[in-house]
């Protein structure tokens, strides 16, 4: 049985992310580098983490809680058969969430840096029967939930349609638009 192609394109806002633990001595060596050179604590993480702290390496790194990319639940989902392209929003398909709880220590605290990115945030194709129509609801997106500080983000990691995986590409185009990071403040037992 012959065969058509069905590319799928998803647009608009994504974000990385990465988490990890630390310890509330390398909090504490933190907050001295900054009251030393007159600098904020964002800026050293941001750019100069591993300055401060040699064994740690630059944000993207701080990952041993888990690091993820993928658009959000706003995005737009273009989808191209024979030269022909139509859009769905990311509520017309099947969404299947996955919860990345915020864990917790006693003995340090978790930092999470989250990149605001905007683009093409995936984009694969797939092949369907040459007389089967294309159905949105036999899309599944399956999300991340990933819990920080400060929010909850819906992370679109992987798309299936009608129980089959499609392999995409990532993001394969997106320009950055913000960062922050985000943490709880270490309480040390004294």
């Amino acid at each position: 049985m012959s065969k058509k192609k069905v590319e799928i394109t998803i647009g608009g806002m994504g974000h990385e992310i990465a988490r990890s633990k630390f310890t509330c001595e390398e909090i504490e060596k933190i907050k001295k580098h900054c009251e030393e050179t007159d600098s904020d604590m964002e800026a050293v993480f941001t750019n100069g983490l591993d300055e401060v702290l040699e064994d740690r390496g630059d944000w993207y790194e701080c990952d041993d809680l888990g690091h993820f990319m993928g658009g959000n639940l706003s995005c737009i989902i273009y989808i191209t058969i024979d030269g022909k392209e139509s859009q769905f929003k990311t509520d017309e398909t099947t969404i299947e969430l996955k919860s990345r709880d915020y864990p917790t220590f006693d003995d340090g605290v978790v930092i999470s840096f989250v990149t605001w990115e905007k683009g093409t945030v995936e984009s694969g194709d797939f092949e369907i029967n040459e007389n089967e129509e294309f159905d949105i609801k036999k899309l599944k997106l399956l999300v991340n939930q990933i819990e920080t500080t400060d929010s909850i983000y819906d992370l679109i990691q992987e798309l299936r349609y009608d129980g089959e995986p499609i392999n995409g590409d990532g993001f394969s185009d997106t320009t950055g638009k913000a960062f922050d990071v985000e943490m709880d403040e270490c309480y040390d037992d004294e």
